[in-house]
């Protein structure tokens, strides 16, 4: 009776999500009186520009309302009963003491500055630098209606199949070329490095954890609900333009590169939509990569990528952590304890369960059979300090 009600629900909300995205069009967020696709650093520097942000702090006024919200409800609910709420974390105050402070990682360091460069390229690089490539696509949910970018997003093609078939065959076959010979390559340690919308979402927990805030604990069933939901977004990314619609009007991504470029672009669904990106960053980190259809495209073609996951499953001492630490839910890496390669189609590369695993050596990641980044129980007692009579305190 339960797997009954489970699956009409989740044929439900896939119906749902159809429906929306196949009619965002009918629910405008914000609009412009008209939409101007061109900028210049000069338009940069003008009150121009401000009112082409207007979109944005709408969107970050509804997101921080939204999260403010939910911490209330949150606490609510945990102060009445905490059946009555799976989102209540059993944890509802911050312990006392000095959490242990590691040292900051390089990789973690050089993903940030990547990921932050990356994003300052794609969003003003072509305007600035006077750069545009537009033979070269690169999978990354950076939006076309960005003109200023230095590189196209291929996102747009894949989601208006029926253009590029339109396109001369040279195109098609640079296209072909450069999309999937990144995603080869890099796997989804694109969205792990290069993806603006994974900047955002890393920011947003960034905030999170300094404001001491509590985040929302996802289980097994919880994942698992999500699945289906993953690939109906598949499925309407790729078909809904021989459906007659436009992912675009649904995507989330429309509400950051081409606003930030100074681009007047009207927004429907995708600005709603963006909210909730925002909201459920805070929350939980990397929410929308779990459902993120570009990326499960991506996830595809993990077996080819250069960057891989690697596990001793000797030193593995299965504590879990890695588990706890993994934004994606992956949790085949703490299970498994005959395979050498733990690399899955979901796993975005961001390297959290090297950086939180105690064991020396028992997690690695490599790009092209060379280790790049490695547990290490040095790094993870190095945030730990001896106090006043020579114990170690947290």
């Amino acid at each position: 009776m339960k797997s009954k009600r489970k699956i009409i629900i989740t044929i439900a909300v896939c119906l749902g999500l159809a429906a929306l995205a196949y009619f965002a069009w009918l629910f405008p967020f914000y609009q412009f009186e008209s939409n101007d696709f061109e900028t210049s650093l000069q338009k940069l520097m003008s009150w121009e520009y401000i009112k082409t942000l207007v979109p944005l702090f709408i969107i970050a006024g509804l997101a921080a309302a939204g999260i403010v919200l939910v911490i209330i409800l949150r606490k609510i609910l945990a102060k009445n009963s905490r059946k009555k709420t799976r989102f209540a974390d059993v944890r509802t105050s911050i312990p006392k003491g000095r959490a242990p402070k590691q040292k900051p990682a390089l990789f973690m360091a050089v993903r940030w500055i990547i990921m932050i460069a990356f994003a300052f390229i794609m969003i003003w690089g072509g305007l600035i630098f006077g750069l545009k490539m537009s033979s070269m696509s690169i999978p990354v949910l950076s939006c076309p209606w960005n003109t200023e970018q230095m590189t196209e997003s291929s996102c747009y093609y894949l989601a208006h199949l029926n253009e590029l078939f339109e396109l001369p065959w040279y195109s098609i076959i640079a296209f072909v070329v450069s999309t999937f010979g990144f995603t080869i390559l890099l796997g989804r340690a694109i969205c792990g490095f290069l993806c603006p919308m994974g900047l955002i979402q890393d920011i947003m927990d960034r905030i999170r954890r300094r404001s001491k805030a509590e985040g929302i604990k996802m289980n097994e069933k919880m994942y698992g609900a999500l699945t289906p939901i993953k690939w109906c977004l598949v499925i309407i990314f790729i078909g809904l333009c021989f459906a007659g619609g436009n992912f675009c009007n649904f995507c989330p991504a429309v509400a950051t590169s081409p606003i930030l470029a100074g681009i007047s672009t009207s927004l429907y669904v995708s600005g709603f939509i963006m909210v909730l990106v925002l909201m459920g960053g805070f929350f939980k980190r990397r929410a929308f990569c779990t459902v993120c259809p570009l990326g499960t495209i991506m996830g595809f073609f993990h077996r080819f990528s250069l960057f891989r996951i690697k596990k001793d499953c000797q030193s593995c001492t299965e504590c879990g952590a890695c588990y706890e630490a993994c934004p994606m839910g992956i949790k085949t890496i703490y299970t498994e304890r005959g395979k050498t390669d733990v690399t899955t189609e979901s796993c975005i590369m961001c390297g959290e369960c090297i950086k939180c695993c105690p064991e020396d050596n028992a997690l690695s990641m490599t790009f092209a059979g060379k280790k790049i980044y490695t547990s290490s129980r040095k790094k993870i007692m190095s945030g730990y300090a001896p106090d006043k009579n020579g114990r170690e305190e947290k």
